[in-house]
């Protein structure tokens, strides 16, 4: 009886182990999931969802460098926060239920503003330098009318 305990354990705790390894291996804290496209080159992969006014990016925090693809669930999104501006990157995009995602390259470190073209939504994404390091740039809020709808000559797509 002893032996087979001994056993359950030792198959236990090979188990968590793995479990943990492959957590480790394919979770990072700080750039959340990140894969492999066709080209090998890695995709940093932000959730981005609304709660409130606020844009909630899980996680916040990607790396300068390399590709971001912000991941929408568009159903959860309401009226203009699917149209989502981020100035620093120079993003303007309205997301549709056949287009949910934003994928860019950031090219500089901070913390940056996202806010719909009716800047009634707003949020923020924290860019590290490529080696991991923080930055203490953080961008200034934009005045009230700093991003608003009408904006460029197209009007400003906040429509459902």
């Amino acid at each position: 009886m002893k032996i087979s305990n001994i056993w359950l354990g030792i198959i236990t705790l090979g188990i968590i182990v793995g479990v943990i390894f492959f957590a480790i291996a394919y979770e990072s804290p700080i750039t959340g999931k990140v894969t492999a496209t066709g080209d090998a080159k890695e995709v940093q992969i932000v959730k981005l969802s609304v709660s409130g006014s606020q844009y909630i990016l899980e996680p916040s925090t990607v790396k300068k460098g390399t590709k971001v693809r912000l991941e929408a669930d568009i159903s959860k999104i309401p009226g203009c926060a699917k149209s989502i501006v981020i100035p620093a990157f120079n993003i303007r995009k309205s997301l549709s239920s056949n287009d949910q995602t934003i994928e860019f390259t950031p090219d500089k470190a901070g913390t940056f503003n996202l806010a719909c073209t009716m800047n009634m939504y707003h949020g923020t994404l924290t860019v590290l330098e490529s080696d991991g390091k923080s930055s203490k740039y953080v961008e200034a809020k934009p005045a009230s009318g700093g991003m608003v709808c009408g904006g460029g000559a197209g009007g400003c797509g906040c429509g459902g």
